[in-house]
Order: C-alpha cells, then sequence, then structure tokens
C-alpha cells in the first residue's frame, strides 16, 4: 500500500513555481521528490521511520530474482545541499525499475529531508545559506559506527560543517538505516552499496578514517573503474581519507558499507555549477554543489551505475 501520509507532501508547490530555475538547475522540491519516488516505485514504496521533526525516510524495495537473495543498497541526499544527489537517485530508481536484476535494491532516496526541505526553504525566500546538517545539526556522514569519533576541532571551530552527533547512531536517519540492513550483512547477502553525494567528480572508496587500504582494496579499485570508463565526464578515484591528506572522514557511511562486507561506492556527482564566468554562482552555495543541468548528469550517472549494483 503507497503510505497515505505522503500525500500532503506530494501536493505542496512546485519549486520552480517560486524560484527561478535556469540558472541553478531544475531541481525539485521535497514533495516533488516523494511524488516522483511514488510515480516511479508505486506499491514498492514505504515509510521506514521518521526525522527527530517527524520528516518520513522514504525506503524502496525493488525485487531481484531470488526473494532471498543478493541485496544492493543506494543511499541520496545524506547532506542536506546535495541535490543532484537526489536526482541521480531517483533516476537510478527509474533504470532498476525497468532492468530488473540479480540483487535485490534497497533504496533510501532522500536520506536527510529535513536539511533538503531547509535548503529548499531557502532557494524559495532568495536566502544564500550553506546547508549540511539535520535540523539538530548533525552531519549524518560523521555519525555511522565504523570509525565514529566525537566532534573533531575542524566541525567545533567550523560549527556550519555540522557535529557528529552525541554519539554513533544518535540521528533517527543513521539507526534506520543500520537496524534495516545489518540483518541483511550479517547473513552476507549485502553485496553492493552506494551513496550518492555532490560534488568534485570522485569515485571514492574505503577508507575514510584511515589513511590505510582495507583488505579488499583492489576489487573496490576494480569496480569503481568500469563505472569511470561508463562516464563521460572525468572522475578521479581515490579515498577519503587521501582527498585531502590529514583530513580524515570519521564516522562515514562508506566505511561502515565495508564493516558490513559490501563492495562500496560514493560518488561525488558531477563538477557542481560553480563558474569563474558566472559572478553570480560565486556566493551561492546550492550554485557551488549543483550542476546546472541535473537531468543529464543524472541520466549519464544512473546508466553507468545499474551495472555496478546489478552485475
Amino acid at each position: 500500500m503507497i503510505p497515505a501520509d505522503l500525500g500532503p507532501w506530494c501536493q505542496s508547490p512546485s519549486l520552480r513555481e517560486e524560484v527561478d530555475l535556469e540558472r541553478i538547475g531544475a531541481y525539485r522540491g521535497l514533495g516533488e521528490v516523494f511524488t516522483e519516488v511514488l510515480e516511479i516505485a508505486g506499491e514498492h514504496t514505504s515509510i521506514a521511520g521518521r526525522t527527530c521533526e517527524g520528516l518520513p525516510l522514504v525506503r524502496v524495495d525493488l525485487p531481484g530474482e531470488e526473494s532471498d537473495g543478493p541485496v544492493a543498497l543506494v543511499i541520496g541526499g545524506i547532506h542536506a545541499m546535495e541535490f543532484i544527489g537526489v536526482e541521480v537517485a531517483l533516476a537510478l530508481l527509474r533504470q532498476l525499475v525497468r532492468e530488473r536484476g540479480r540483487r535485490r535494491v534497497v533504496l533510501f532516496p532522500l536520506l536527510n529531508p529535513e536539511g533538503y526541505l531547509r535548503a529548499e526553504t531557502d532557494l524559495r525566500a532568495g536566502r544564500r545559506r550553506f546547508v549540511r546538517s539535520n535540523s539538530v545539526g548533525v552531519d549524518l556522514n560523521r555519525n555511522w559506527p565504523t570509525h565514529w569519533r566525537t566532534t573533531r576541532l575542524p566541525q567545533r571551530i567550523l560549527t556550519f560543517l555540522g557535529s557528529a552527533g552525541s554519539a554513533p547512531l544518535s540521528e533517527p536517519e543513521v539507526a534506520m538505516v543500520v537496524e534495516a540492513m545489518a540483518p541483511v550483512a550479517a547473513e552476507r547477502r549485502l553485496e553492493r552499496a552506494l551513496s550518492l553525494h555532490s560534488f568534485g567528480n570522485k569515485l571514492l572508496v574505503p577508507y575514510g578514517g584511515r589513511w590505510r587500504r582495507p583488505l579488499g582494496s583492489d576489487a573496490h579499485d576494480g569496480h569503481a573503474l568500469e563505472v569511470r570508463a561508463r562516464l563521460r565526464d572525468r572522475y578521479h578515484l581515490t579515498t577519503p581519507a587521501r582527498w585531502v591528506p590529514g583530513l580524515f572522514a570519521y564516522g562515514m557511511e562508506l566505511d561502515h558499507f565495508h564493516a558490513w562486507g559490501a563492495d562500496p561506492l560514493l560518488v561525488e556527482c558531477s563538477s557542481g555549477g560553480l563558474s569563474l564566468t558566472d559572478p553570480a554562482s560565486w556566493l551561492h552555495p546550492f550554485r557551488w554543489f549543483n550542476p546546472p543541468d541535473p537531468t543529464r548528469q543524472a541520466a549519464e550517472l544512473a546508466v553507468a551505475l545499474v551495472p555496478f549494483l546489478q552485475g
């Protein structure tokens, strides 16, 4: 049954009715995201939990060839302002519905609806603010148990980056995913895990919280290189820990995916929308993270990522 309490959100005004999206890009508001998920996935859609503010955490379960067979996990929108990651998740969902494969796919298209809604509200009001965390100031991609550490000095100084939370899994968004997927991982059925971010044209593999590479890193690199070969834009393969040497990312989903035994991949989708020839983009954080042509970017990434998820 389609969740009835998504209905009021699906009736909210389109983002493009209030915002000139010609330069920003044709992005969707929160209600439009929910509407798109329901239109694509229908009865496969459910509400897996609630945020601190009561916003729905939407989950999609697409069947594979075997009901108890291998599983692939997809997460989009873990950071508030990274709308392109959500657009890629929606395009990927559409592809996966058309191309059912061996693995069952569990997809959370928008894990941070609170932050997404704050960024959307800023766009509607014409405010240019940097938004990353959820409503209580936690960076959801620093709240996973693997390699978790309490808030580090850079985050304490640059508070807009968000904290790591009071403890691992302190945030309902992250706790919900772990509760849902830990049994699958314990049965060794979670084979692939993908997280969609922005920006930087990066394909990231573990670790974020350690400099050294984990066991199995050659296989992780191989899968990422196969994805890169299918992309028109140039993407660079690295680890979060080595992206900016000395700046570790503790408590990342990527490291936790690896701890679960999955082949993990984090995609920093596109190079963003910052342009030296467009001064209006220089002081517009939303545009730094999101390209002005999300439809093209999302479609190309979706086609490249389906084989990674389905083999």
